[in-house]
C-alpha cells in the first residue's frame, strides 16, 4: 500500500467523463496539520471525542500537541467540516530563514502517483542559531556556501554524512564568527523526514497493545513530574531549542527570579528533554490509532479543499497533465 493520500475530483467533457486523482505525502499531511489554523479551543471534551479518550493524556499534552492531533484527525475523518467549522484560512508560508532549503511558499499535491517527488524523502538542513543572529546577509551567504557545495545533493545520494557537513562547518564558522564548533555526530544540522512509504497504517495494528503503551508512558511521565511545578515545567519543552537567556526570562515569568538558581539550569534542561521524549513518544502512538481509527488507506480528498488550504500542484504533474 503506497503511502499517499488520493482524491478523486471528476472533469465532465462533451464526450468523455475523466477521473484525476490528486496525491498528498505523508510528511505534507502533517505539515498540514501543523501549519493550519482553527477558530477553537481543543477543550478536553473536544480530545475525548474527536482523539483519544483518556483524560490523563490531556493533561500531559499541551495546546499546540492537542490542536495538531486534532487538525490530523479531522483532515482524514471529515475534512468537508473541518473546513466548514473550523478552519482559519491562513497565508502563504514565509521564510523563517531556519532552514537552507525551505525558503517558504506553498506546499504540493501530485497528480500523478509516480511523480518522484511523492517517493523523495524530505531532507532540509537547519542553519545554525549562532549564523541567524548575524542578520540576513548571514543567512544568505550560508544557503550560498551550502549550494555551491552541494552538500545537500551529496548528502541525498549518501556520498557524504553528517560528520563531512560539521567538519565543514567547524573549519570555516567558527573562525569566522567567533563561535563554537559543533560536536561530532551532533544532529544539530539535519531535519529529515520520510515523505511517502508503505507502513503509513500499520496492518497488525493492535488497539489494546496501544492502550497498554500508553500506559507506560504515562507512569513514566508521573515518575519524572510527580507535583504541580514539575508539570508546569514539562509543558515548555520547547524552551530546550532556545538560548540560555530566554529560558531564565520564561522561567521566572512563571516561577520567580531565583527559580534557576535554585533548580538548576542543566536539571530544568533534562526535565524538557525527558518531557520532549516522553510527548513525542505519546503522539506517535496517538497518530497511528487515529490512521487506524479513521480509515487513513482508504481516505480521498476532494482537490478542491486541498487548494483552499493553501496547496498547489506539483509543476511536474501539472506539465504532465496539461500534455496529456
Amino acid at each position: 500500500m503506497l503511502g499517499v493520500i488520493y482524491s478523486y475530483n471528476l472533469v465532465v467533457t462533451l464526450n468523455t467523463v475523466k477521473i484525476e486523482m490528486a496525491y498528498l505525502t505523508n510528511y505534507n499531511l502533517g505539515q498540514l496539520s501543523q501549519k493550519l489554523s482553527i477558530n477553537t479551543d481543543v477543550s478536553l471534551d473536544f480530545f475525548l471525542e474527536h482523539i483519544y479518550n483518556d483524560q490523563e493524556l490531556y493533561s500531559i499534552l499541551n495546546k499546540r500537541e492537542t490542536e495538531y492531533l486534532f487538525k490530523y484527525k479531522m483532515l482524514i475523518d471529515n475534512e468537508v467540516r473541518f473546513v466548514v467549522e473550523y478552519y482559519n484560512e491562513v497565508p502563504e508560508r514565509e521564510d523563517t530563514r531556519k532552514f537552507v532549503f525551505n525558503r517558504g511558499g506553498r506546499m504540493k499535491y501530485h497528480l500523478n502517483p509516480d511523480c518522484k517527488l511523492i517517493r523523495k524523502d524530505y531532507v532540509d538542513f537547519i542553519i545554525p542559531e549562532e549564523i541567524r543572529a548575524f542578520g540576513d546577509d548571514a543567512i544568505i551567504e550560508y544557503r550560498n556556501w551550502f549550494d555551491q557545495n552541494k552538500f545537500g545533493e551529496k548528502y541525498r545520494s549518501k556520498t557524504i554524512d553528517k560528520n563531512v557537513l560539521i567538519s565543514a562547518f567547524n573549519l570555516k564558522y567558527p573562525a569566522k564568527y567567533k563561535i563554537k564548533p559543533i560536536e561530532d555526530n551532533s544532529n544539530l544540522f539535519i531535519i529529515k523526514q520520510p515523505n511517502s512509504k508503505y507502513d503509513s497504517v500499520d496492518s497488525n495494528y493492535d488497539a489494546e497493545k496501544t492502550k497498554q503503551k500508553l500506559e507506560l508512558l504515562k507512569n513514566e511521565w508521573n515518575r519524572h513530574f510527580p507535583c504541580r511545578t514539575t508539570k508546569i515545567i514539562a509543558k515548555f519543552k520547547h524552551l530546550l531549542n532556545r538560548s540560555d537567556e530566554e529560558i531564565n526570562s520564561k522561567i521566572t515569568e512563571l516561577f520567580s527570579d531565583v527559580f534557576i538558581t535554585n533548580y538548576g539550569l542543566h536539571k530544568l534542561k533534562n526535565k524538557f528533554s525527558i518531557s520532549r521524549t516522553l510527548t513525542n513518544e505519546i503522539i506517535k502512538l496517538l497518530l497511528e490509532h487515529i490512521k487506524w481509527t479513521y480509515k487513513l488507506e482508504d481516505k480521498n480528498f476532494d482537490n478542491a479543499t486541498l487548494e483552499k488550504f493553501g496547496l498547489e500542484c506539483c509543476l511536474g504533474c501539472a506539465k504532465e497533465n496539461n500534455n496529456s
